[in-house]
């Protein structure tokens, strides 16, 4: 049994970036989907090659070999959508897993600056 990967496939229809993380990724934040599914990471986007350990490496290994990412010598591009929590998208974008890993809430943000915990955008 193949265990279930916290970064996966999105199946999406053509949406538009409504959130950013720092000048590398953007993405589609939908408040409305369950947590897991929350983010869809978009295509253009990077996640870091720079991981210590734990589920990030494996998981992007998996997405690269079903053709959702590429390998770059800086990183993995994103070819196609690939979703997640907004923190499990944060902590492989960035490359912090673990004790201290970030808050995606914290760390998304929309065109105006205001992370999405800020607007207010946040589940209960």
């Amino acid at each position: 049994m193949t265990k279930q990967l916290t970064i996966r496939p999105a199946a999406v229809g053509k949406v538009e970036a409504n959130v950013y993380l720092n000048q590398t990724a953007k993405g589609y934040y939908d408040k409305s989907a369950k947590r897991r599914q929350m983010l869809i990471v978009l295509p253009g986007s990077m996640f870091t090659d720079k991981h210590a350990g734990g589920w990030i490496p494996d998981n992007l290994d998996v997405l690269t070999r079903e053709g959702y990412l590429e390998k770059k010598a800086n990183g993995y591009l994103v070819l196609k959508p690939v979703c997640g929590s907004p923190s499990g998208t944060a902590a492989a974008i960035l490359g912090k897993d673990g004790p201290g890993k970030p808050s995606g809430f914290l760390l998304w943000t929309f065109p105006d600056g205001r992370t999405i915990a800020e607007a207010g955008e946040k589940p209960k």
